[in-house]
């Protein structure tokens, strides 16, 4: 018995001493504050302007409401994660570089797999907790229909992976560059590439397929998260043609940015528009690709001899096998294919 009782599992103390440096003081908390007051003032600038555009005779539903709300505090939420993880992880192992700090972290018991685990989960442990500390004012748009549980979950479930896969951007590209402001760019040039090389490549793929004008296959975009977000916060249409189409019933579907991003996700066909899943594909992509990211920097992060095989790489090789299989077992619920045009 006493021996059960001296065996409990201990927490990471990286993750201890980070969490708590970034917690103290004010700033924390006032920073939670502001982001929450500025989601609550976005969904009451989208109820305004569709009050507003009820007023010059367009037609005002609950459910679109609803489906206006879910995508503007998707979006909002998307962009702060994406432009923000990889600031936070960054100058996890830079700084302690330039802190001088690098070899006494070293020469602890903790092996760099530890530290680095460490090191992703207390930077975006922050980041997490507004995500959802936002649930609340998600939760809203339950309140004018047109938005299922489950979309609200899909695009919970898409936010934290984005939140954990460009994480292990900065966290990667702070463990390949020794200065925090050179890991700092590089990263954001990497999310950049994440980014902008899909909508680039969907927005000229019509022009330059021969014949033209053939549809953009849903692989180029799913390292993308803005469409794959656009993917689970568009309503396809349910067939009843008494129901409106509410993607395009918004008062986002204007947008140009917008139809950037629907640009792959929306298809036409013989049976009208159709919204592809290609969030499916996203979450597997971002799960491996964090893997990836990870198991690199923590070759990079030994001072010499980075790539010699270690035992830690048994694990990254197992879990990266798994992630195989399942992509592999599931091939048929993420793997989707655009409608044949007319």
């Amino acid at each position: 018995m006493q021996r059960l009782r001296s065996w409990r599992p201990q927490l990471n103390p990286i993750i201890v001493r980070e969490v708590r440096t970034r917690m103290r003081g004010v700033r924390p908390y006032a920073v939670l504050t502001i982001f929450l007051v500025l989601m609550a003032l976005t969904g009451l600038g989208i109820y305004q302007l569709m009050v507003q555009q009820a007023r010059f005779g367009g037609t005002l539903l609950s459910a679109q409401v609803g489906q206006a709300l879910f995508k503007g505090l998707a979006f909002v939420e998307l962009l702060l994660v994406v432009f923000l993880a990889p600031a936070l992880t960054s100058g996890a192992v830079s700084g302690e570089r330039e802190q001088l700090t690098y070899d006494m972290l070293m020469a602890t018991p903790l092996r760099p797999a530890q530290i680095l685990w460490g090191k992703l989960v207390a930077a975006l442990s922050y980041l997490l907790l507004l995500i959802v500390a936002a649930v609340p004012v998600f939760s809203v748009v339950l309140v004018f229909g047109g938005v299922e549980l489950a979309a609200l979950l899909k695009a919970l479930a898409l936010l934290v992976a984005a939140t954990v896969c460009f994480g292990a951007v900065g966290l990667f590209c702070s463990a390949l560059v020794h200065k925090t402001a050179r890991a700092t760019a590089v990263a954001y040039t990497l999310t950049l590439l994440l980014v902008g090389v899909p909508l680039l490549l969907a927005s000229v793929w019509g022009q330059v397929t021969n014949p033209p004008g053939q549809a953009v296959p849903p692989a180029v975009l799913y390292l993308q998260p803005f469409s794959a977000l656009l993917s689970v916060t568009t309503i396809a249409p349910t067939g009843d043609p008494a129901l409106p189409f509410f993607g395009y019933g918004d008062p986002f579907s204007g947008l140009p940015l917008l139809n950037i991003f629907a640009v792959g996700v929306v298809h036409y066909g013989p049976a009208g528009p159709v919204v592809l899943p290609i969030y499916r594909a996203t979450l597997l992509a971002y799960g491996l690709l964090t893997v990836l990211l990870c198991w690199a920097a923590t070759h990079l992060v030994l001072p010499n001899r980075r790539w010699r095989p270690r035992w830690s790489d048994l694990g990254f090789l197992l879990l990266i096998v798994i992630l195989l299989l399942v992509v592999y077992d599931a091939r048929s619920w993420w793997h989707v294919q655009p409608p044949r045009p007319f």
